[in-house]
Order: C-alpha cells, then sequence, then structure tokens
C-alpha cells in the first residue's frame, strides 16, 4: 500500500524519495565552482552531505537535465533547478499513486470492516485467522497483512476510525528502574520465588492470576474480582461489593460453593500481589488443596497475563466509570467476548477451545464454562 511519506530510512545510505530541501541542498553544490568553472562538488560528495548513495543523485540529475524546446522542437540541455525537480517529482508521484488492495476487494473488505466494528476483532487477528481458514483461497479475498489494515483505516479506506480501534491510540512509555522489593514477612512462605516451573512454563491447566479492578477511585464502590488462567487465558471477572478482603473473601466462598470438590482441581493455583484486599489470604484458600503465591512488590509483570486482560476489560469498563453503573449482564457478555476472542499466542484459537481441548470431563468443562454466570449473579 501507498503511504503518505516515503522519506523514511533506516540504514545511512539506504534508498529513499528526496525531499524538497535535498534537492535544494544539490541545485546549491552542484553550483559551486572553481575559477576553472569546475564543479567544487562531485556526486559522490553530495550523496554523503545528504545521506544517499552516489547513483540516487546521478539518477537526479538525468531525470530533468533536458527538455524540449516548445519553439524549435530540438532538446535542449537545462542546468539544474530544484523548483523545477520538486515540480515534476510531485507530478510523477501522483501519476504513480498505488490502487489500494481493498478497493479491488469489497468483499474482504466487508468481513474486515464486521469483524472490527461488530466482533471488536484487532487486525492481526483478523488477518491471523483468515490465514489459519485459508481465506485467500476464496473467491473475492486475497492475503494481505496487518500493516495494509492499520493504513486503510489511518487513510479512511475502509469505514472504521481510529476511535473504533481499542490498540491505535499511542501512549507515551515511561520505563523507570524500579528494583524488586522482598515480598513482606508474612508472605514469604508464599512467595512467588516458590512457585513450581510447571507452574511458570503453563504446563498445565488450573493455575490463575488474580486482581481487582475499579471504577471509579473516589468513595467506596463495586470492583471486579478478576482471574486469569494462565494456559489457556480462560477469563473470569466476578463483581464484588468493594475492594476489600471482607469482600474477595466473600466472592471466592461463594465460589467454593459453586464448584465443591472441584474447586482444588480446577484452582489449583492463585498468583496475585500485595494489595490490601489479598491480606487475609488465608481465608482465600482455608479448607482447599489451592496454592497461593505473592508477587514481589511494584512487580505487576510478573502476573502480566491477567494485566494484560485487565487492559482488555477496561475496553468495556472504562477508567473512571463507576462499576455500579453495569449490569451483571453487561459483565458477563463483556468476559464471553474476552473467551470468544482468537488469540495469537493460542495459534488463532480462542480460550474457549483451548479450555475444551484442556478439560476432557464434560461435567468439569460444564462447571467452568457457568462459572461466569452462576457466581457472578
Amino acid at each position: 500500500m501507498s503511504k503518505k511519506d516515503n522519506t523514511v530510512k533506516t540504514d545511512k545510505n539506504q534508498y529513499h524519495h528526496l525531499k524538497k530541501e535535498d534537492r535544494i541542498k544539490i541545485e546549491f553544490m552542484i553550483n559551486e565552482k572553481d575559477e576553472n568553472g569546475k564543479r567544487l562538488y562531485s556526486n559522490t560528495d553530495i550523496a554523503k552531505k545528504i545521506g544517499v548513495h552516489k547513483s540516487t543523485i546521478s539518477r537526479e540529475l538525468k531525470r530533468i537535465k533536458s527538455k524540449i524546446s516548445v519553439i524549435t522542437g530540438k532538446i535542449k540541455n537545462l542546468p539544474y533547478s530544484a523548483y523545477r525537480a520538486q515540480n515534476d517529482y510531485e507530478f510523477k508521484r501522483g501519476l504513480s499513486k498505488a490502487n489500494y488492495i481493498l478497493d479491488k476487494y469489497p468483499k474482504m473488505r466487508k468481513y474486515i470492516e464486521d469483524k472490527i466494528l461488530n466482533e471488536k476483532w484487532a487486525p492481526d487477528v483478523i488477518v491471523g485467522v483468515m490465514n489459519k481458514e485459508k481465506k485467500y483461497l476464496e473467491d473475492g479475498f486475497t492475503s494481505i497483512s496487518v500493516p495494509t489494515i492499520y493504513n486503510a483505516i489511518r487513510y479512511g479506506i475502509i469505514k472504521v476510525k481510529i476511535t473504533d480501534m481499542r490498540r491505535m491510540t499511542k501512549f507515551e512509555k515511561h520505563t523507570k528502574d524500579v528494583q524488586k522489593k522482598e515480598v513482606p514477612e508474612n508472605k514469604r512462605k508464599y512467595s512467588i520465588e516458590r512457585r513450581p516451573e510447571s507452574i511458570n512454563n503453563r504446563l498445565e491447566f488450573g493455575h490463575f492470576e488474580l486482581d481487582t479492578v475499579i471504577g471509579s477511585s473516589k468513595g467506596i464502590h463495586s470492583c471486579l474480582l478478576t482471574m486469569t488462567e494462565r494456559k489457556t487465558r480462560f477469563e473470569i471477572a466476578l463483581k464484588i461489593e468493594s475492594k476489600s478482603s471482607e469482600a474477595v473473601v466473600k466472592k471466592v466462598e461463594q465460589l467454593k460453593v459453586y464448584l465443591r470438590k472441584n474447586f482444588s482441581k480446577i484452582i489449583k493455583s492463585l498468583t496475585t500481589d500485595n494489595g490490601s484486599e489479598f491480606s487475609d489470604f488465608l481465608s482465600i484458600i482455608s479448607n482447599t488443596d489451592t496454592k497461593i503465591y505473592f508477587c514481589h512488590p511494584y512487580a505487576s509483570c510478573e502476573k502480566g497475563t491477567n494485566e494484560r486482560h485487565n487492559g482488555i476489560l477496561r475496553y468495556f469498563i472504562p477508567k473512571g466509570t463507576n462499576i455500579d453503573d453495569y449490569s451483571y449482564e453487561y459483565i458477563n457478555s463483556s468476559v464471553n467476548w474476552m473467551n470468544n476472542y482468537p488469540r495469537k499466542i493460542l495459534d488463532y484459537k480462542t480460550p474457549i477451545e483451548a479450555l475444551k481441548e484442556e478439560i476432557k470431563d464434560d461435567k468439569i468443562l460444564k462447571k467452568i464454562l457457568n462459572i461466569q454466570k452462576m457466581v457472578n449473579a
């Protein structure tokens, strides 16, 4: 796909389109001559000054070196003019503008628009699923890249706005050197450092990352207790009364009642942070075989899967809004979307498809699939 600016270069002498200021430098340098009328700067000198290959300068000088006289019809040589060269470039670029691939394939364009606007898919997921299903072999489809879709959005080629996307708003990255602090003394026995490699390497199902998601930070409001399974990325988000240890324990007790003897089979471990809402952690795992592990303070990256899912959940429940304003049905449908969203890391399977590959017992599978609906009520 053609871009508006093709002057970006990475290597020092990589070919790129000359800009107007480059052509002004060329004109100035070729007109610098000694007392004998010989040029002071060779094409190589000019190329080094501008940062291009010398052949670029040679082609530029040859391209507009001659002109047909309107009066005599003869070809005559003209001195290099940056103004005339830039006009010539802009005219030829206008004629050579490429056709956008999505203009040629309206059926594929409609498919992409539908996936983004109605199903909230990201371009990389669309391309991944299309390749997996070999859509490019169907009539009205062809192969397409992720950058092509993003550019189609930027340039208005498809009926999708940047505001319709979850991941096209650029945030400034702030990096700071944070040293890992020791897990508090009363939790050292449960430090993430003691977590087995089988959990770290996502070798089996049943190991969840745990956190809370608040709406408004003012006053006491409902929030969400989120649980993300590390291997399948299966998500659970349960509404709790407040961000307090009592509310967390109460909701986990409801989960225990629902799952009964299967609780420790389904939830084998929990990894969470050192938030005050998890201070009564012994009550969370009481009467179960479930293990609990705590990240180092200020190291939320140690439960990055859950953090990433909380970010997706923010698309449906923006930061600063009151979670009390969202119904259980809305929260459940948002989580259902997340669990039916194809993931690149799962080879474009959905978390539910990955879950079904892990759980062969139909009764336990049904229990897991109904957690969101039955417990979040």
